[in-house]
């Protein structure tokens, strides 16, 4: 069970397969309600989150110097929220894990 204030990954409801970063803000009868890093907000039952432990070899789809697409690639460096991504095209950078979502299937 997380607590408040905790970093987690957790599902959007609309988005089947992909967990986003985000901080719980609160505890329900059914779960927890997660701030994601974008600023929504939404409960997530237990199932639906996990804690955020984004680190080397992490399989992530990233925004591209913070644009609005995804792409993917992998975390070749962590240090708190700051990471490093080496993107499958080959192209690098470092970014925050604000900027990065996970597959369901990478998880």
């Amino acid at each position: 069970m997380a607590n408040i204030g905790d970093r987690v990954l957790a599902k959007w409801p609309v988005e089947k397969d992909w967990w986003y970063p985000g901080v719980v803000v609160g505890t329900g009868l059914v779960g927890l309600e997660v701030q994601f890093d974008d600023g929504d907000r939404t409960s997530v039952t237990d199932e639906e989150y996990r804690p955020l432990q984004l680190g080397i070899g992490s399989r992530v789809y990233c925004r591209w110097k913070g644009g609005g697409e995804y792409y993917p690639g992998k975390v070749s460096m962590a240090v708190g929220d700051a990471i490093h991504v080496e993107y499958d095209d080959g192209d690098k950078e470092t970014t925050s894990v604000s900027m990065v979502r996970v597959n369901q299937a990478d998880l």
